[in-house]
């Protein structure tokens, strides 16, 4: 049975560096693109994000990932079907890419509007500290 997991286990890992590979040199366009199930492209990106916050083998990611699929609505069997699934049709395949890609750089583009933000200083009516005639710092 854990050679069979193993298997698997290297199977999705093919398909998360093809994935990457994929997203490095940005594929071209599809003609005819096919809708893409937004729901499953964050889940996809959750899981991955997960198994590079704790490690593929971590029993905090298999619990995490076991949580993530209920609450997508997900059996691990019926995640595993239809990432295949994607994986083996090109017209899937591209408009999914291009949404996993579109799903992670909204992700970094989060902590980027931060530090980009203006700072908010306090204002002159507000006193931060006592001032000094009342016993604050002189």
């Amino acid at each position: 049975m854990a050679l069979v997991e193993n298997k698997t286990m290297g199977a999705r890992a093919v398909f998360a560096v093809a994935l990457l590979l994929f997203s490095v040199f940005g594929m071209g366009g599809c003609s005819g693109e096919v809708t893409v199930d937004q729901k499953f492209v964050n889940l996809f990106v959750e899981l991955r994000i997960v198994e590079m916050t704790y490690g593929k083998e971590a029993p905090m990611t298999r619990l995490v990932r076991q949580e993530l699929l209920k609450e997508a609505g997900y059996t691990r069997e019926q995640f595993f079907a239809k990432t295949d699934e994607i994986l083996n049709d090109e017209r899937q395949w591209v408009p999914f890419q291009k949404a996993v890609n579109a799903r992670i750089d909204s992700l970094l583009a989060l902590p980027a509007e931060k530090a980009n933000a203006p700072e908010i200083k306090p204002s002159r009516k507000l006193q931060t500290q006592m001032p000094a005639h009342k016993g604050g710092v002189k």
